[in-house]
């Protein structure tokens, strides 16, 4: 296998990962590792993570004080819910799956449609939305000034600052960039370990990069061109426009959710590699961006193959974020959480991997 460095990481040869005729055009396929960029007006500190991590698992920014962030992004389901769509304070599904935060921090945008391009700004939409969290938020900062726990911890993540909104925004903002994963058998396989993918996964990756066609827009370290589609997934109870472009979706730690597609429509990955490869399943009058693939049965199963080497093994940035002053990649943090198992998805703790 070719490897070559380019901005600093190690990158697949265009002429394994393109498609055909296509080299240069098509951005390849790129391990990821190191730290989410942070933004200029909110560098990370240990006490601002810490912050945001305690309002993110506290029901006291919800209108009833019984719903959290964590309620529907579980620290134990690797910040999922385990449904195939959000569930509402009204005791109903929500027209939408519930996002899987993990390497949010190098999105570009947030939410199926990108409406929202920063995590600062995301941060109150949950709490506006009556059938989610239904708190307004300056109700919510009012709650917090009285509270003498989130007193200490604002003054010391924010000295000098009085209790805002945009201070709460950035204390989430920051611990949700500290959700990660990565370190998964593609990861450790561009890195230089040939025998860290199956053979089968190998293949699958080579029809991912050709035939196939996904990296057209499943591409760079998180497999993702973070631009809108249409894909010719049907929309489900009147819920939502046919012929709607949504975001494209990383295929990190696939294989670990519960629904796919925006609406949560399709419940195994196998549906949706069927999907493809009928070319989409557009209504009359309506036409996808995709094309049926005539993949056979043995290829569906490499692709597969492929989608499950991407499962992480460190899902935490570890390491002094105070470090991190810019709003560019910074280097690789030098050790990793938990035990390795060995099997690829599970936690890791093997900091020559990090080193490489």
């Amino acid at each position: 296998m070719q490897l070559r460095t380019m901005t600093g990481c190690l990158v697949i040869a265009a002429a394994v990962v393109g498609l055909p005729g296509a080299a240069g055009q098509v951005p390849g396929l790129q391990p990821l590792e190191g730290v989410p960029p942070f933004p200029a007006d909110n560098p990370p500190t240990e006490a601002k993570v810490r912050l945001g991590e305690e309002l993110f698992f506290d029901s006291i920014l919800s209108g009833n004080r019984r719903r959290s962030c964590g309620t529907c992004h579980k620290r134990e389901l690797l910040f999922t819910d385990g449904l195939s769509r959000g569930w509402g304070l009204d005791e109903s599904e929500l027209s939408r799956k519930t996002p899987n935060l993990l390497n949010v921090g190098w999105q570009r945008s947030m939410f199926f449609d990108g409406r929202v391009k920063t995590l600062e700004e995301q941060v109150s939409k949950p709490l506006e939305n009556h059938r989610e969290m239904s708190l307004d938020p300056e109700e919510g900062v009012a709650r917090i000034r009285s509270d003498p726990f989130y007193v200490r911890l604002f003054a010391a993540a924010f000295p000098n600052q009085e209790i805002s909104f945009d201070l709460v925004a950035k204390a989430i903002a920051s611990f949700e960039r500290t959700l990660v994963s990565y370190d998964s058998d593609f990861d450790r396989y561009l890195l230089g370990d040939d025998g860290a993918m199956s053979d089968s996964a190998k293949r699958g990756m080579q029809l991912f990069s050709s035939k196939a066609g996904c990296i057209k827009c499943h591409n760079g370290p998180l497999l993702t061109d973070h631009k809108l589609h249409y894909t010719g997934v049907a929309e489900r109870d009147g819920h939502g426009i046919p012929g709607t472009r949504y975001k494209t979706q990383s295929l990190r730690d696939s294989l670990r959710r519960y629904s796919y597609m925006h609406n949560g429509r399709m419940m195994s990955i196998r549906q949706v590699i069927e999907h493809y490869d009928q070319g989409g399943s557009a209504p009359e009058g309506f036409e996808a961006e995709i094309r049926p693939l005539g993949l056979s049965e043995s290829e569906k199963d490499d692709l597969r193959a492929f989608l499950a080497s991407l499962n992480g093994r460190v899902h935490r940035v570890p390491g002094d974020f105070s470090v991190a002053e810019t709003a560019d990649f910074p280097q690789s943090p030098q050790s990793a959480d938990a035990a390795d198992s060995g099997e690829s998805g599970a936690a890791v703790n093997d900091p020559s991997y990090l080193k490489r």
